[in-house]
């Protein structure tokens, strides 16, 4: 059965409300029945103790008056009037002790516990109907002078009056009693309810204590685990699965955990596999933003790079398909990671050539060119690490092999989208730079440079050191663009590279206006700085050219590509 946690602590409330509820009703009955015996102490025992004492003390009174009356010898006026009001307080107290009799039967009535006082009350008031009787004979005979008559009846009189005194005290000792079984009773309920409400309090406390600390530790022991769980999941181990540890909302939230990292395990398992396909940050924004994969595109400045290994075709020639499957292989890892460590995006390997770019959404719009440029340079880097790879994994065989690179660079307004067919869709870049960037990679053995770039490349990139190669046209195109060799970091480049590029720019500007002298021996000063510098040794050629056939007058220092 599932409880939610409101259903727990409502049940906790419940348990512990109906306890208190026990114990108030419990409370109010025991209260009700203290409440009886204290009433019936004060309403009917306290009223018939009252009553009887009036009684003995009004009968009492009534003795003395007629004690009084016998010593009232003398007939003088003065005694017969103390004797006539005398007589009439007599009369008054037997109406009083009447109406006392009267309140204490009434009593008895309205209270049957009491009714077991019934024939002591029965007794006094025979007694005192008795004395009744005898009174007034005792006052006849006094005013009658009959002393005989008075002396025989006062002896009887007396007896009743010991009797009646006697009946009275033994109805204090019942009603004594009876209230002291009654108090007794009070204080025993008392004590029984203070002894339930504590029990009940405590069972009422004890067991919220116990079942709010197991919801509570419950709940704490589920959370934690949720908390482990997102710590692990934040440190990347997506193996992580927290067991559900009750059925209710943290059980479900706990079921969704493991689904969402489940989930989550998917999609990194995706973006490993694709990634080794594409570049992870595509498979991530595939995952992240599906509509990304949506045909279309947008236009963005962006950078891009085309690397190719010089004289595969040869190589291919002298090593197995095995030597050369993993010769290519490692390639391509060094360049990926040096494409990668400057944040650039690896779009496709194609033979053994990789092409890459840069740009917004993977890097901003100002330092795609830069981070491009310093790829090249690790690229350049990485050659060397690539070769001892070669030489440990295929052995001799790669001892004598020309492995070189070619890298073309190229900046510019791109279309950025998803291009294919149906089933096989391709997220990459396409524009005249695109264009511009492969034939650069190409320009580069007519040069023998290694990196070049688009002039577009060469403003937009920052803390480097450029040379000005050419003013190429290409194929097909009108405008010509200026293409730049990157030669290092500015921050760490030797002063004869400086040096080779402004003699080397001398020596360009000099052949643009057909100073063929002057620009041969700048040139060679160029050739001095670096002996094998290719630009160098081009446009002396080219000047050697020039001086046996001069261009034409329209000649305006532009070469044009023929190849794509």
């Amino acid at each position: 059965m599932r409880l939610t946690i409101g259903k727990k602590i409502f049940s906790i409330t419940a348990v512990i409300l109906i306890l208190m509820i026990a114990a108030a009703a419990f409370s109010q009955r025991m209260i009700a029945e203290i409440s009886d015996d204290l009433d019936r102490i004060a309403a009917h025992h306290m009223p018939i103790s009252e009553s009887a004492g009036n009684i003995a003390v009004n009968v009492l009174t009534q003795g003395l008056i007629l004690q009084r009356l016998f010593t009232l010898e003398e007939e003088t006026e003065e005694h017969l009037a103390r004797a006539a009001t005398e007589r009439q307080r007599f009369d008054r107290l037997r109406i009083e002790i009447e109406k006392e009799f009267e309140r204490v039967i009434k009593a008895l009535e309205r209270d049957q516990l009491l009714r077991r006082f019934e024939q002591t009350l029965k007794a006094i008031r025979g007694d005192y109907d008795t004395f009744g009787e005898l009174a007034p004979l005792l006052a006849d005979a006094l005013a009658a002078r009959d002393r005989d008559t008075f002396q025989a009846l006062l002896p009887e009189l007396n007896t009743i009056q010991v009797r009646t005194d006697a009946n009275i005290e033994t109805l204090y000792r019942h009603l004594e009693k009876s209230v002291q079984e009654l108090t007794e009773k009070a204080d025993q309920n008392e004590k029984l309810l203070l002894r339930i409400n504590t029990i009940l309090t405590a069972c009422a406390a004890l067991l919220g204590l116990l079942f709010g600390s197991l919801v509570t530790r419950g709940l704490v022991l589920s959370v934690r685990n949720l908390v482990d769980g997102t710590k692990a999941v934040e440190m990347g181990d997506l193996d992580t699965q927290v067991e559900p540890r009750s059925k209710d909302e943290v059980g479900y939230l706990t079921g969704n955990f493991n689904h969402m990292v489940g989930e989550l395990r998917l999609k990194e398992r995706i973006k490993d596999t694709f990634g080794k396909y594409m570049d992870p940050r595509i498979v991530s924004n595939l995952l992240d933003t599906p509509e990304i994969a949506d045909p279309g595109g947008g236009r963005r400045e962006m950078t891009v790079m085309f690397i190719d290994l010089k004289g595969f075709t040869s190589i291919s020639e002298v090593l197995s398909p095995d030597d050369l499957v993993a010769l290519i292989n490692r390639f391509f890892n060094h360049m990926s990671l040096a494409i990668s460590k400057y944040n650039g995006v690896v779009d496709k390997f194609m033979g053994d050539a990789v092409m890459a770019y840069w740009g917004p959404p993977f890097t901003n719009n100002v330092e795609h060119a830069s981070l491009a440029c310093q790829a090249a340079i690790e690229a350049l880097r990485r050659l060397e690490d690539f070769h001892r790879d070669v030489l440990r994994e295929i052995g001799e065989q790669a001892e004598n092999l020309d492995i070189d690179l070619r890298i073309g660079i190229s900046s510019g307004e791109m279309i950025v989208g998803t291009v294919g067919s149906d089933v096989s869709k391709n997220f990459s870049v396409i524009g005249d730079p695109v264009n511009l960037g492969a034939r650069l990679e190409g320009a580069n053995k007519d040069y023998g440079t290694r990196i070049l770039v688009s002039d577009s490349t060469r403003q937009a990139a920052m803390g480097l050191v450029f040379r000005e190669v050419d003013l190429l046209r290409e194929k097909g195109k009108v405008l010509p663009v200026r293409v730049y060799e990157v030669l290092g970091h500015s921050v760490d480049a030797p002063a004869e590279m400086t040096d080779l590029a402004s003699r080397f720019e001398t020596g360009l500007k000099h052949y643009r206006t057909r100073e063929w002298d002057r620009a041969e021996t700048a040139f060679n000063a160029a050739l001095a700085h670096r002996a094998d510098d290719g630009p160098a040794k081009v446009f002396l050629e080219r000047i050697r050219h020039f001086k046996e056939t001069p261009p034409d007058v329209g000649w305006d220092g532009v070469w044009t590509l023929e190849s794509k």
